[in-house]
């Protein structure tokens, strides 16, 4: 049975996952798959399948599978989804962000306060990249897929194997200004500046260090800069003031299940002036002829 829940982490030994017959000769990829859910994806994240899903989408098999379950109003109905799920072998471990979230602050170098207004668009994503696990971790949004399956992850792997350039790699997303983010190609990949929280491989080993104190006034296209300095922004500011680069996949393509803006909190009237100032900075930047390198991709 799961470990108690006292320990913030469910997980038990290797089983032999139930949906294994019919897709035995999928690659397996040294990756630990990490998907965050919180009170209004957690049902379904949880639900039969889900994670199976994914895979499918990604048309491998992960090592290792992990669900960061986040701000929810009941523990114990996410603890029981999540045991069950564990048991039938369709995961392999179930976190509580807010139990491990110190360790995370302190691996990082950063406190409570720096999460701001928002810490849920940042905590997650710190306790999935300090917690211990394989060092290939792949950070995964609970309403998003592919639009149709391939097999990004391990092209990714080679990438960064070969390139020590590249922090993180996604695939593509919908909105067609992929070129707008690319200071080079390398086949199908697109590098550049960039994050996104929606999708992100990266390793533990560089990802879980103190590197998200680094500044730039990129920071501030962000869609929430105005009320905390985010953890993929955060991720992007580290790309531009490193050297490092983004590798994004262009043939695959991901969506994002949810309007964008419906995560965002409400707003009144002196952080919105806040919200437009940021806009009016991001755009001002984007019309200068000239800016630094670090600053060129907006």
């Amino acid at each position: 049975m799961p470990e108690p829940s006292h320990t913030g982490v469910g997980m038990m030994p290797p089983v032999q996952r139930l949906y294994d017959r019919g897709v035995s000769s999928r690659p397996t990829v040294p990756v630990d798959l990490v998907v965050n859910c919180f009170e209004r994806t957690y049902r379904e994240v949880l639900a039969p399948g889900h994670l199976q899903a994914i895979e499918d989408d990604n048309a491998v098999r992960f090592e290792r599978r992990t669900v960061l379950i986040n701000n929810v109003d009941c523990r114990d109905d996410a603890r029981d989804l999540a045991a069950a799920r564990v048991e039938a072998g369709e995961i392999d471990r179930w976190i509580f962000v807010a139990d491990l979230l110190d360790d995370a602050l302190r691996q990082t170098g950063l406190h409570r306060a720096d999460l701001g207004a928002v810490p849920y668009f940042t905590d997650w994503a710190l306790v999935a990249v300090t917690v211990d696990g394989l060092d290939n971790v792949l950070l995964w949004d609970a309403d998003v897929r592919l639009h149709r399956p391939i097999d990004w992850v391990r092209p990714a792997l080679e990438l960064m194997d070969r390139d020590a350039r590249v922090l993180i790699a996604n695939p593509n997303w919908e909105f067609p200004n992929l070129g707008r983010f690319t200071f080079e190609t390398d086949g199908d990949f697109h590098l550049g500046h960039g994050a996104s929280d929606q999708v992100m491989l990266g390793r533990r080993s560089e990802l879980g260090r103190p590197i998200y104190s680094d500044r730039t006034l990129a920071l501030r296209r962000y869609p929430v800069s105005h009320l905390a300095d985010i953890f993929e922004a955060r991720i992007d500011s580290h790309l531009r003031r490193s050297g490092r680069m983004r590798a994004t996949y262009a043939p695959a393509v991901y969506r994002h299940g949810t309007k964008m803006g419906t995560s965002y909190p409400h707003q009144p009237l002196m952080t919105r002036v806040r919200q437009e100032r940021d806009r009016m900075i991001t755009r001002l930047l984007r019309w200068s002829p000239w800016r630094p390198r670090h600053l060129r991709q907006l």
